[in-house]
């Protein structure tokens, strides 16, 4: 059973396991700065569990 997260169509592999899914945003957040807003959509494909981010649309200023 793998964690496979998934951000603006690229699939990533896990970056660390024991991190939890909160924290492996907070590290995508490092390079792509909107996903630390962004929502976590989860689904199950066979035995794989995907998290996708997915950014949430608003309006600026």
């Amino acid at each position: 059973m793998a964690r496979f997260f998934v951000y603006d169509g690229r699939e990533h592999p896990d970056p660390d396991p024991s991190l939890s899914v909160e924290e492996v945003k907070a590290t995508f957040a490092s390079f792509f700065p909107e996903v630390a807003t962004a929502e976590v959509r989860t689904t199950q494909r066979g035995e794989d569990t995907v998290y996708e981010f997915v950014r949430r649309v608003g309006t600026k200023g």
